[in-house]
Parts: structure tokens; C-alpha cells; sequence
């Protein structure tokens, strides 16, 4: 009776973690370029059950247009190298670029795009193709201000993340492999389109319904040995 009760516990703590990690992809549906955690669940020799790995998963969002030439989305693998206010590189999908106040290419959270690109302050349009290439108009003329790399990674799903959809290399991502957009196996750029989440709302949602029923399921079980337990001291004393 006492194993069946810590059985249904550990069915409750990996319940509720299964039930959080899908909060969180939720939460983030309208995140530009994120992507949802997967758990995995796995049998304890001793009985019951626990939450053996949370799994990133890289599948391709979708492309939403915006018409705004430095909303950029990578279409295939590859993310953003910007720079973090201590002096580090993050990598992100998220694709939503302004120019700040020094006429720098930066996210909305002010990091700045690595390596950087300066806007002049005269010039009367942006445009970025495929390959990452940044032009601007002067006057009459066209001008290449910059050009946008790409890093890659031998194991993606293994960056760290640092929030904000912002993460930074870990052991066991390796080391960032940067290359122009469309070289090195990284993916193309498309201008005025921003990288949907990849979260799957019908799915969440159908995951937590059965989630919460197990959850019930196993909350039942600790009331019910609960209550055997007491009428068994009660006839005792």
C-alpha cells in the first residue's frame, strides 16, 4: 500500500513538470522563432515514474510575412549571432530587427547583430537578400552596408538558453560554425518575413487534457490508500 502511494506521487510530480513544459510552449505560441521543449518519461525500477530528459525541438516555423525589410527569417538551420551586454555572443531564431539609436542592426532587446551593421541615417530604404547581403539607398545610389552571417552547431538542441528566446553555445552544442546565409549548411534569409512558433496548439492542448487526467488518476490513488491506511491504524487502536 505504502509503494502504491509513492508510485502515484512520482505520477504526480512528473505529471505536473509534463503539464508545465506545455504551459511554457503555450505561453510562447506568438514568440518569433521559438521552439517547443518536448519531456520524456521514463519508469523507475523502483516503481512509478520520472521526467528523464526535456528535449528542444528544431523543426522549421512557419514563415509569416510582415512587409518590414529587417524583419528577417531563416528558412532552413542556422541562428542569429548577437551581442550580449557582457561582452558574449547569444544565438537566437528570433528574427525582429531595428536599427538603435547609433544606427546599428539590433533586436528589440537592444543586442546588437554580429558582425555589425550600420545604417546611415540619410539612407531612404533597407533591403537583404537571400544570401544575408544589406544595401541601402543613398541618394541616387546603392550602397552594401554589411553582411549578415549565420552560426550553426553540431548539436543545436544543446544550447543553453538564457531567455528572451536568446541562447549561447554549451559544451555539448560545440562551438558556433558561422558562414554567410545559404553556405555551410546554413538556411536562407527572407526580408519582411518573421519565423512563426512551431508549437502546435491543438496538440498542447490535447496533451494536456490527457496529462490532467492522469494527474486526477493518480491523486485518487493517494486518497484511496490514504483512507485504507487510516481504517487499518483505526482498527488497530
Amino acid at each position: 500500500m505504502i509503494n502504491g502511494m509513492f508510485n502515484a506521487l512520482s505520477g504526480l510530480r512528473t505529471s505536473a513538470q509534463k503539464l508545465q513544459n506545455s504551459a511554457n510552449n503555450l505561453a510562447n505560441v506568438q514568440t518569433s522563432g521559438f521552439k517547443k521543449n518536448s519531456v520524456t518519461i521514463g519508469e523507475v525500477k523502483s516503481g512509478g515514474s520520472q521526467l528523464t530528459s526535456t528535449t528542444r525541438v528544431n523543426i522549421q516555423g512557419g514563415i509569416l510575412p510582415t512587409g518590414n525589410p529587417t524583419d528577417l527569417a531563416i528558412n532552413g538551420a542556422g541562428f542569429f549571432q548577437v551581442a550580449l551586454p557582457n561582452g558574449g555572443v547569444g544565438f537566437t531564431r528570433t528574427g525582429r530587427f531595428t536599427t538603435n539609436t547609433d544606427g546599428n542592426m539590433a533586436t528589440s532587446d537592444g543586442n546588437e547583430i554580429i558582425p555589425p551593421i550600420s545604417i546611415p541615417g540619410n539612407s531612404k530604404g533597407v533591403s537583404i537578400n537571400s544570401n544575408g547581403q544589406v544595401s541601402v539607398i543613398v541618394g541616387d545610389a546603392t550602397q552594401i552596408v554589411g553582411q549578415i552571417q549565420l552560426a550553426n552547431f553540431n548539436n543545436p538542441s544543446e544550447l543553453s538558453p538564457q531567455g528572451n528566446n536568446l541562447f549561447t553555445e554549451s559544451n555539448s552544442s560545440g562551438a558556433p560554425i558561422a558562414s554567410n546565409p545559404g553556405t555551410g549548411g546554413n538556411g536562407t534569409i527572407l526580408s519582411g518575413s518573421l519565423e512563426i512558433s512551431n508549437v502546435d496548439i491543438t496538440e498542447e492542448m490535447l496533451g494536456q487534457i490527457t496529462t490532467q487526467a492522469v494527474f486526477t488518476a493518480n491523486a485518487k490513488v493517494i486518497g484511496t490508500a490514504d483512507e485504507i491506511i487510516g481504517a487499518i491504524l483505526n482498527i488497530k487502536s
